[in-house]
C-alpha cells in the first residue's frame, strides 16, 4: 500500500482520481499509462465481458480504445476513497460517438505502489443512451 505520513490516504486516491480522469478526458495514453505501475495486474468487467491486461502500456492502450471513436468527451464526476486496504475511483463521462450521445461510469478498485496502481479491478456500465429527462 502506498505509505506517505504527510498525506491522508483519500487526499493520495483523490489526486490519483484526478490525473486518471484528466488522462481518460483528453484522450491522452500516454498520461492514462503513467498512472499505472509497470507491472500494473488489471481486470475489467465490461458488457462484453472480463478483459484482463499486464502492464502500464497495455492497461492504457485498452482504456484508451474504449474512448478513442468519442468526437465529445465531458468529463460529469468523479469520487475517490479508501475501501480498507484498496482506493476506489468512480467516474462518469458524458460524450459523442457515431453520432450517438452516451453516458458511461466506472467503477476502479485498486492497490497502489509509490502513487500509482500496481492492482485493479474494473467494472463498467458500458456506454449507455442519455436518460430523456421529458420521459
Amino acid at each position: 500500500m502506498d505509505s506517505d505520513p504527510g498525506r491522508s490516504h483519500d487526499a493520495r486516491a483523490r489526486a490519483l482520481a484526478e490525473r486518471l480522469v484528466a488522462a481518460i478526458g483528453a484522450q491522452d495514453a500516454s498520461a492514462l499509462s503513467a498512472v499505472f505501475t509497470d507491472d500494473v495486474q488489471f481486470r475489467a468487467l465490461t458488457p462484453p465481458g472480463l478483459r484482463e491486461r499486464s502492464g502500464a502500456y497495455e492497461t492504457a492502450s485498452l482504456i484508451a480504445a474504449w474512448y478513442a471513436d468519442s468526437v465529445v468527451l465531458e468529463h460529469v464526476d468523479t469520487w475517490a476513497g479508501d475501501v480498507g486496504d484498496r482506493v476506489h475511483i468512480s467516474y462518469r463521462f458524458a460524450g459523442v460517438e457515431e453520432g450517438e450521445p452516451f453516458v458511461v461510469q466506472q467503477h476502479l478498485f485498486c492497490s497502489l505502489r509509490d502513487g500509482k496502481i500496481e492492482r485493479a479491478d474494473l467494472l463498467c456500465s458500458g456506454f449507455r443512451p442519455p436518460q430523456d429527462p421529458m420521459a
